[in-house]
């Protein structure tokens, strides 16, 4: 058969099309920014690491210090002048209103592969623009010698504590400084069955009773330790107790206090009332509208929160999952029994209040705990922080409004 310069012409055109699908992808080079939190970072490397020996794609990681808002600051001198320097980034629950004007919108995730109230609260503008990737709730650790019989409510910790033997261990530690004050205080508040700062009389009484700890089962002290030195004040053996977050799992594990020590979801207010709600803050995974490689740079987050790598950083750091279904996982269960507690709770975990308050959310929560540290030192009774604390409420419900 003669082909005319036409039938060449396809011929030709056939044969590049199929050379060009025989080549490999162009790898894309991403830019990672992993949160410096505990061993959430070395989770998040190890996930990157993984996801270029699958994808053949290069990834920088290069971290962020999340305690402060320095980082997100740098994040927003960033988005102003639209920048690609930033593919991926993780990110708190409480950075979301900052961030999500500059966030893709990414894929909503099939039911189940995690809770509605945490993907809801990984939403800007009705967009999702963060993927949930762990998760922290607050707990409660205990020396093996404390631990009461069916620890329900406040009120079975302080009996514990009172009656714990005097060996120096000096009662229950917290970390009073920095920002990790206000999560264990909203906490404490969910705990008299609020879910938000609105309800007066929950955290008037919550107020009263944590004011009634210092001295008692707690030292004045704590108001100025960082979360830090309390685990530390711990797992050394100066406390008794300690109320921190989930991502202090792996620190007390690795200490001499390993098989020595309870780990329990936080108390209520009283263990007649319903199950109270429990405070669940996320770290979300997102991907920056100004990527020069948006198709890499969705694969990677899907990557870094895919149900495999959130498994792995469960086993490997003792991190929370946000998956539901990794809570049936026996693996996952065999680190403790703190696990299976989590996962029979999930239904009461509720986000903070991050879409009422909006932007106005993180100087809301720098007010709050500055009152509490107020009232905690003797500056204020627990009445007055009550008042301000309802003030700086109103003002900020008002500027969303």
């Amino acid at each position: 058969m003669v082909c005319d310069l036409e039938c060449f012409g396809v011929r030709l055109l056939l044969f590049a099309a199929l050379v060009l699908a025989s080549l490999p992808a162009r790898a894309a080079d991403l830019t990672l920014v992993c949160l410096s939190v505990g061993q959430a970072v070395s989770a998040c490397s190890d996930s990157a690491s993984r996801f270029s020996q699958e994808t053949g794609h290069n990834v920088r990681v290069v971290t962020a210090d999340a305690t402060g808002r320095y980082a997100l600051e740098r994040y927003r001198a960033l988005f102003d002048v639209q920048s690609t320097r930033i593919d991926v980034l993780q990110f708190p629950d409480t950075w979301v209103p900052a961030l999500g004007p500059d966030l893709a919108t990414l894929p909503t995730p099939p039911d189940g592969e995690a809770l509605p109230s945490v993907l809801k609260a990984g939403e800007d503008a009705g967009r999702l623009v963060g993927l949930p990737q762990h998760m922290a709730v607050t707990l409660l650790f205990l020396r093996g010698d404390v631990v009461a019989e069916d620890l329900q409510a406040w009120s079975d910790l302080r009996q514990s504590l009172l009656g714990a033997p005097a060996d120096g261990a000096n009662g229950l530690a917290f970390g009073g400084a920095g920002p990790t004050l206000f999560p264990l205080f909203l906490d404490w508040l969910f705990s008299f069955g609020a879910t938000d700062l609105t309800d007066h009389d929950a955290l008037l009484e919550a107020l009263n009773l944590m004011n009634g700890a210092i001295g008692s089962i707690t030292p004045a002290s704590m108001v100025s330790t960082s979360s830090q030195e309390a685990i530390a004040d711990f797992t050394g053996g100066g406390a008794a107790a300690l109320v921190a977050r989930s991502t202090a799992l792996t620190s007390v594990r690795s200490s001499p206090l390993a098989d020595n020590f309870e780990a329990v979801l936080r108390p209520q207010a009283s263990s007649a009332a319903p199950r109270a709600p429990l405070l669940v803050t996320t770290w979300y995974t997102g991907v920056s509208r100004h990527s020069r490689n948006s198709e890499a740079a969705a694969q990677l987050a899907q990557f870094l929160t895919s149900e495999a790598e959130q498994r792995s950083a469960a086993l490997q750091y003792g991190i929370a999952p946000t998956w539901p279904a990794l809570y049936d996982d026996p693996d996952i269960q065999a680190l403790g029994p703190v696990f299976r507690r989590i996962g029979q709770n999930l239904d009461h975990m509720v986000p903070p209040p991050i879409l009422r308050y909006g932007t106005n959310y993180l100087d809301l929560s720098d007010e709050v705990a500055a009152a509490v540290r107020d009232m905690l030192t003797g500056k204020t009774t627990p009445e007055t922080t009550a008042q301000v604390i309802g003030g700086a409420v109103r003002r900020a419900s008002r500027q969303v409004d």
